[in-house]
């Protein structure tokens, strides 16, 4: 019972903390030897012996047992360094190997050995390595899978990009081509060539335009015959030469297809020549071309195939874009309207040559000034029409229209009295025999002859035929624009007719001769009628002047006493006797011989 209660006292005395302190295994160790050690006192116990010899022989035990405590501390400590040391050994192995997965070293591994604890964390570390490189295979999958997504979405972005900067060019370009076809066809639509008929300057104007505007090298227009059975050639422009030429003809028999297909077809797009069928027949000209794609618009002329505009692109194929159709169809307009420009110039030059030549027969016939005249009387008629057309629609008539027609429906007379004018008559000696003996072609021939010299002098003298009845001719001074010296004028061409009549012969070598009769006074000078027109002299004065003439001395210029007082003081006369003249009684004559010197 002592040894008990010595065994526990001996424990109670070891801090619980120290045995805490120590490691597991020294821990271990110390309970063991405790444990012999109480096995030792126990079986001790169950020995009797003395009291004097327990005691002396407990100190030697207390030695021994003191001895055999630090035997078994000294092997507890080396067994713990040397455990200590194993573990330290994985754990630093653990620590190594973790360091290494942190630099990268994803497939490091640690040997499982060592205590039980060892081995589940070594096992648990291999484990998280093994989740980690899988995770890190699967994130480098990821990240591989990414980044091709990420090119291909790349590629496609490109792609796109391109595409669009591509069709942006595109539409820039067609952008500028639109504008810079619109400046083509502004510029054509002044060109005056195309809008005054010049239809010749118009084609090669349009040609060249063409060959520009599109940058194609051959632009050629064609005209159909009536019977649309050819085509010719009216300018072929070839841009590298900068040069206008014509090509041969192109006929129906010999190309039929090529004729079908411009009758049959609006237009005709073909990007090479050599895949059209219609197109084999005539590859001969294109081949001596070197044209490759070809565009060919039609055009017409109130409403008729009148032609075609060939459009011939060199080299390389060509794809023909809508603009391009549009610009080529826009040219071939254009070339239609300049053709009716020139039919329209046409129709309108040979009206003007019909106006002219009715003028100029006019004037032939009538005074300029009549002329005129007449102009505005038959504007007036004109008016009167319109207004009879209103007045049965309207309740007013224009009132300009109104006083343009003097308010009357019919035409106008065109009629002047004058105050003063001279009145010559002449007329051919013996003629009416003369022509009797003659042919009527010699007739005829023989009076424009001297008549058209009396013409000149009429213009020399500024003065205005009447008319010609038979061989006599009439001519005034004084109208239809009234003048000072009109008896002067009449005077000068009556002695300038005596003396030009003596170089026309008759058959028989003899000279013609002339009666003149002049005579001055007031007289109304018109046209009347509506056909055959002819300005006409009415009044006393002409009657008088005839009876002059007829009542006159061959080879003479018989003038009266008023037209004596206006020449006296420039011209000589002799004077004569008086003579009974139809319905005036006895008048006083003078017979004009020439100039008074000056």
């Amino acid at each position: 019972m002592f040894k008990i209660s010595y065994l526990a006292g001996l424990l109670k005395n070891v801090p619980l903390k120290n045995l805490l302190v120590v490691p597991f295994v020294f821990q271990l160790i110390l309970a063991t030897g405790l444990v012999g050690i109480f096995i030792f006192y126990s079986r001790l116990m169950v020995v009797v012996i003395p009291e004097s010899q327990f005691t002396g022989s407990m100190q030697d035990y207390t030695q021994i047992v003191i001895l055999l405590y630090f035997a078994i501390l000294a092997i507890a400590i080396l067994v713990s360094m040397m455990i200590g040391r194993s573990i330290s050994s994985s754990i630093e192995k653990l620590n190594e190997a973790s360091q290494a997965v942190t630099q990268g070293k994803i497939d490091t591994r640690v040997s499982i050995e060592g205590t039980h604890e060892i081995q589940v964390l070594a096992a648990s570390f291999n484990t998280m390595v093994e989740m980690m490189a899988n995770s890190l295979l699967q994130l480098e999958q990821s990240n591989q899978d990414l980044t091709l997504n990420l090119r291909e979405t790349n590629y496609e972005l490109n792609a796109s990009k391109a595409s669009l900067q591509r069709i942006n060019f595109l539409l820039s370009r067609r952008e500028d081509q639109l504008r810079k076809q619109q400046d083509f066809l502004l510029g054509l639509t002044k060109d005056k060539s195309i809008n005054q008929g010049d239809f010749i300057g118009a084609v090669q104007n349009i040609t060249y335009t063409g060959s520009h505007a599109l940058n194609v090298e051959r632009v050629s227009i064609w005209l159909f015959d009536t019977a649309k059975t050819l085509l010719h050639c009216l300018d072929l422009y070839i841009k590298s030469t900068d040069t206008h030429t014509e090509a041969d003809y192109l006929t129906s028999q010999d190309y039929p297809n090529f004729f079908a297909a411009l009758k049959s077809q609006n237009s005709i797009s073909v990007e090479d020549v050599r895949e059209e069928s219609s197109l084999q027949e005539i590859m001969e000209y294109f081949n001596s071309a070197n044209t490759v794609s070809l565009l060919i618009k039609p055009f017409e002329v109130n409403g008729e195939l009148t032609g075609i505009i060939a459009f011939e692109n060199t080299d390389i194929e060509r794809l023909w874009l809508p603009e391009e159709h549009s610009f080529a169809s826009s040219l071939a307009d254009l070339l239609a309207l300049g053709m009716e420009s020139q039919e329209r110039r046409r129709a309108e030059e040979k009206l003007r040559i019909e106006q002219m030549k009715s003028e100029r027969l006019l004037l032939n016939v009538l005074p300029q000034e009549i002329v005129e005249r007449l102009k505005l009387s038959q504007s007036k008629a004109l008016a009167s029409k319109v207004v009879e057309a209103y007045s049965n629609n309207l309740l007013e008539i224009d009132p300009m229209l109104d006083s343009l027609t003097n308010g009357k429906i019919s035409g106008a007379v065109v009629a002047d009295a004058f105050d003063e004018v001279t009145v010559l008559f002449a007329d051919i000696v013996n003629f009416t025999e003369y022509a009797a003996a003659i042919s009527a072609s010699d007739l005829v021939n023989c009076l424009n002859d001297i008549f058209s010299e009396f013409d000149r002098l009429v213009d020399v003298y500024e003065l205005e035929k009447i008319k010609t009845i038979g061989d006599s001719y009439m001519a005034v001074g004084g109208l239809p624009t009234p003048s000072k010296d009109h008896a002067e004028a009449i005077a000068e061409m009556a002695l300038e007719m005596q003396a030009s009549i003596q170089q026309f012969k008759r058959t028989d070598g003899s000279p013609f001769s002339l009666r003149i009769g002049i005579h001055t006074g007031q007289a109304i000078a018109g046209v009347i009628g509506t056909k055959k027109f002819i300005y006409d002299l009415w009044g006393d004065t002409v009657n008088v002047a005839s009876r002059m003439e007829s009542q006159g001395v061959a080879g003479c210029i018989q003038v009266t006493e008023v037209t004596y007082h206006l020449l006296k003081d420039k011209y000589q006369f002799d004077s004569r006797r008086e003579i009974d003249i139809k319905g005036k009684g006895k008048m006083i004559t003078y017979l004009l011989t020439g100039r008074l010197p000056s």
